[in-house]
C-alpha cells in the first residue's frame, strides 16, 4: 500500500489534515490523524508496505500492544480506502 501523491498532510490549528492538491469527483472529507496515524501516513508516503510492515514499525516506534496497534492500523487503512487516498 501507498499514499497516492496528490494527497499532502499539513499541520493547522495544532491538528494534522490530509489534504489534496488535485481537483476530486467528489468533496473530500476531512480527515484528521492521529499520532499513530501520522506515522503510519509517512511510512506509506515514502513506501509501498504491507500491513505486516505497518505493524512491526509502529511495535517499534511506540509503546503499544498488538492488540491496539492492528486497531489503529485497520481504522487507518479503512479510512483511506474510504476516501480513495491508496494506490
Amino acid at each position: 500500500m501507498k499514499i497516492k501523491n496528490e494527497f499532502s498532510l499539513i499541520k493547522s490549528s495544532g491538528q494534522n489534515i490530509v489534504i489534496t492538491k488535485k481537483p476530486q469527483k467528489k468533496p473530500l472529507n476531512t480527515i484528521v490523524l492521529t499520532d499513530t496515524s501520522v506515522f503510519l501516513w509517512k511510512l506509506l508516503k515514502e513506501n509501498d508496505v504491507s500491513k505486516s510492515d505497518m505493524l512491526d514499525a509502529l511495535m517499534k516506534e511506540f509503546d503499544l500492544s498488538v492488540i491496539l496497534a492492528l486497531s489503529d492500523i485497520d481504522i487507518f487503512i479503512r479510512t483511506m480506502r474510504e476516501n480513495d487516498i491508496l494506490e
